[in-house]
């Protein structure tokens, strides 16, 4: 009845916005989050094994289940790579924390397009390079302007990518630098007062870095002195490398960089990252993302609203999950800068609509043939499985570490002894 399915699809979900409620008043510790984390993953685990995958292969073998959970996965993960990259990524910690690991990334590479020529950067350890990136200025300069005086503290060092500048002993030239060269290193690791006037040539390209960034940089990763002194000091060593060996090194160098970009900023700076971002979410593709989560769930329920037994210990595995789904999407949420009444609102919406896909379930278990109705089943287990695999279980794992193992044991056979006097022995 479409009825009893509603209220069975708004009961699954409703954990949802009793989590996120918790959610926006009570900072729970990180073991605590990990372990309800991982133990609605593993109430899902056992749900998905015994009450999707049991009963379609005993109704229709190995095939619908093999189909149905390649496209679920697949249709998962394609809708919730396009809802975040339309603002909907705030709706979970792990998905916005992978949402900022992948603008660090595209950052990264606008800069290593400019500095893919500048050999002192490519001998710069990758690990210690990428944590530079976000410091180096684009400074555009005229003909005729003075970059560094003779004599002058200076306080930063430059990256030519493209012109040419004079470098200058008093009034006699002494040699011309192009793209690629770097000038002012002296002053960043020394201190000392510049040695020669460096005048643009022609007009110029140049990245800039602060000392006073420099330095505070050092305090996180002194490596980067070593390092960059190294290679400063074999900047004159000539290469007789072909120009295709060269373009190869250079993309090589650009891959090693991205590879080793990490969320490496101190909390303070993430949250100040993360509420810039939130900027440009919209509260409808959080709410299309969250639907995405939970549409599978409430689909099976109403699939199954006329059959007490199956839907019974699906229904407490999906509302066991849901909880800490929420609780920590809320918080994560809440951090980044959302109202409470934004939060709450996104929520219950969710509810609602949970209970209006649980009677879609419903009509469709009345009016589809077997087959058909095997393959959605299946479609549903292979999604919810990706939820799992992409969100709930990574998340759990950074949070609480090797500790969540048995939180999810606990979970998986909890979920098993709800199904367990439903299945044959």
């Amino acid at each position: 009845m479409p009825v009893i399915a509603f209220l069975q699809g708004a009961l699954g979900a409703s954990s949802l916005l009793l989590g996120a409620g918790l959610g926006v008043v009570w900072q729970p510790s990180r073991t605590f989050s990990a372990a309800i984390m991982a133990f609605g993953s593993g109430t899902l685990l056992s749900a998905i094994s015994f009450e999707i995958t049991t009963q379609v292969y005993q109704k229709g073998g190995f095939g619908p289940l093999l189909v149905g959970f390649m496209v679920g996965g697949s249709l998962f993960t394609l809708a919730t790579q396009y809802v975040d990259q339309q603002g909907g990524f705030l709706r979970h910690p792990a998905s916005s924390r992978r949402y900022l690991f992948q603008q660090r990334q595209e950052a990264a590479s606008e800069v290593l397009d400019r500095l893919a020529h500048v050999e002192v950067m490519r001998n710069i350890p990758p690990a210690e390079l990428q944590t530079l990136l976000p410091f180096f200025k684009l400074c555009i300069v005229d003909p005729g302007e003075v970059l560094c005086r003779e004599g002058e503290a200076g306080d930063s060092l430059f990256l030519i990518l493209e012109g040419q500048a004079e470098v200058l002993k008093g009034q006699q030239p002494i040699t011309v630098l192009g793209a690629g060269e770097v000038f002012g290193e002296m002053a960043v690791l020394t201190g000392e007062p510049r040695s020669a006037t460096v005048v643009a040539r022609t007009p110029m390209e140049l990245y800039e870095l602060k000392r006073n960034d420099f330095n505070a940089l050092l305090a996180r990763a002194p490596q980067i002195a070593g390092a960059m002194s190294l290679v400063l000091a074999r900047r004159l060593q000539s290469t007789t490398e072909s120009q295709a060996q060269a373009e190869q090194r250079r993309d090589h160098w650009r891959q090693s960089v991205l590879d080793s970009v990490e969320i490496d900023l101190p909390p303070s700076e993430q949250q100040a990252l993360m509420q810039q971002l939130t900027t440009r979410t919209a509260p409808l593709a959080i709410l299309i993302g969250s639907m995405i989560d939970n549409i599978p769930e409430s689909a099976v329920i109403g699939m199954s609203a006329e059959s007490s037994h199956f839907n019974g210990s699906f229904l407490l595995a999906v509302f066991l999950s849901n909880f800490p789904e929420a609780l920590s999407s809320s918080m994560g949420m809440k951090k980044a800068g959302a109202r409470t009444e934004r939060i709450l609102g996104l929520w219950s919406g969710i509810v609602v609509l949970c209970g209006l896909v649980a009677v879609l379930g419903d009509f469709l278990q009345g009016s589809a043939s077997g087959l058909v109705l095997l393959l959605t089943q299946a479609i549903a287990g292979g999604a919810i499985l990706a939820m799992i695999a992409s969100t709930m279980m990574p998340e759990a794992y950074e949070l609480g570490g090797g500790s969540i193992n048995f939180s999810t044991i606990l979970g998986f056979l909890i979920g098993f002894w709800v199904s367990a006097p439903h299945l044959q022995p």
